[in-house]
């Protein structure tokens, strides 16, 4: 399979993931391209496993039915793996984006060697399990709590050790990349925890059919992702939307760590971890308790990105039970309206479908994103 996608290529599979099924007439009207140029890139596509031809139907114009083509799910996939403190998660998904394979382990602690070896052996089980030849996978997508994860995302080179919380201080001096790489067997992006949620959504959730949004991610800690345009903006450092900045500790912080805070002080067998909030039984008043303690921060977070980005909605993701975020979604539908000036637009709060498995989700979009897609496609270099 040919890695090396030219820029034509790729707006045609952009155009093909974000739109579905379309003939090569109205993907010649879309990219401005002459029908013989758009023939022999689609051929090429072809070639490569990566398009699949239809059924043919009417498309709008005089003559003969048109060919619809498509992209074709079997023609490469993608591995994600999240790590966090608790537990390590792994995916396999096809280049349409459906779930393939995945599994799960819950971890003592996150030391690399452990994360890496059980990563190498959990992709070998679902690579059969999901009978995937390894020559079809475009690669790994790693994602990780941290700031500094931000900054591969961008494509800088770090220039000190990696920011990570404390419970990852052996991998603040690590070559994250090679150390992957060598594992796995395969060519590896690394992500920001909560970049790699928005991506989730951008190409596999409620963000498929957004231009502008915002994703605010709420783990242990609160992140976030700005998708602009239908491309992931990042910042300088790789650092834009962390949003936990705002919130200084030792006060009331919209996080997981907070909600866990705030449960022991007043449950007789409070939830421990974070993976332990969807098995335990929490009355709803006291969520609804905690949301009127948080939602004035959600609530200025999502009023000021509202009025300067002027997106068309805010998506929650992360770690939380769904239940969780289903209310703090109903808290700012009713309250957002009223605190965004009048003749602004009100962007639609959504609930990330993908919220249990966006993690690996969106590290497993970083192949497709990195080697497929038009928003990282840059001129190959001459010399």
């Amino acid at each position: 399979m040919d890695s090396n996608l030219g820029y034509n290529e790729r707006r045609i599979l952009d155009l093909l993931r974000s739109n579905g099924p379309m003939s090569r007439a109205g993907l010649a009207r879309m990219t401005a391209l002459t029908t013989p140029s758009l023939t022999r890139l689609t051929q090429v596509l072809s070639d490569n496993q990566l398009l699949l031809e239809l059924h043919k139907v009417r498309d709008g114009q005089r003559g003969k039915p048109a060919q619809l083509i498509k992209l074709n799910p079997d023609g490469a996939f993608a591995v994600g793996i999240a790590v966090q403190s608790e537990y390590l998660s792994a995916c396999i998904t096809d280049f349409e984006g459906n779930l393939r394979a995945s599994a799960a382990h819950n971890l003592a602690e996150a030391d690399p060697t452990v994360v890496a070896n059980l990563s190498a052996t959990m992709l070998d089980r679902l690579l059969i399990e999901a009978n995937v030849p390894r020559d079809r996978v475009l690669g790994a997508g790693i994602c990780m709590p941290g700031t500094t994860m931000g900054e591969y995302g961008t494509g800088l080179k770090l220039t000190g050790m990696h920011s990570f919380p404390e419970e990852y201080s052996a991998w603040k001096q690590l070559d994250i990349p090679t150390h992957f790489q060598q594992a796995l067997g395969f060519p590896c992006w690394l992500e920001n925890s909560s970049k790699a949620a928005a991506l989730a959504d951008m190409y596999f959730g409620a963000g498929q059919r957004l231009r502008n949004f915002a994703a605010i991610h709420i783990a242990y800690g609160i992140g976030g992702g700005l998708i602009l345009e239908r491309r992931p903006y990042r910042g300088t450092l790789g650092r834009a939307a962390e949003f936990g900045g705002l919130y200084p500790y030792g006060e009331p912080r919209p996080s997981g760590r907070d909600l866990l805070l705030f449960l022991a002080d007043r449950m007789t067998k409070p939830p421990q971890l974070m993976r332990d909030l969807a098995q335990s039984h929490i009355p709803d008043g006291l969520i609804m308790e905690w949301i009127e303690r948080v939602g004035p921060y959600l609530l200025d977070l999502s009023r000021q990105l509202s009025v300067i980005l002027d997106i068309e909605a805010i998506v929650l993701n992360g770690l939380l039970p769904i239940s969780v975020f289903t209310h703090i979604a109903r808290m700012l539908r009713e309250q957002l309206p009223r605190a965004i000036p009048e003749g602004l637009s009100v962007p639609e709060i959504i609930v990330s479908q993908n919220a249990k498995s966006g993690l690996e989700l969106g590290a497993s979009s970083l192949p497709l994103h990195f080697m497929t897609s038009i928003t990282s496609y840059s001129e190959p270099q001459k010399g």
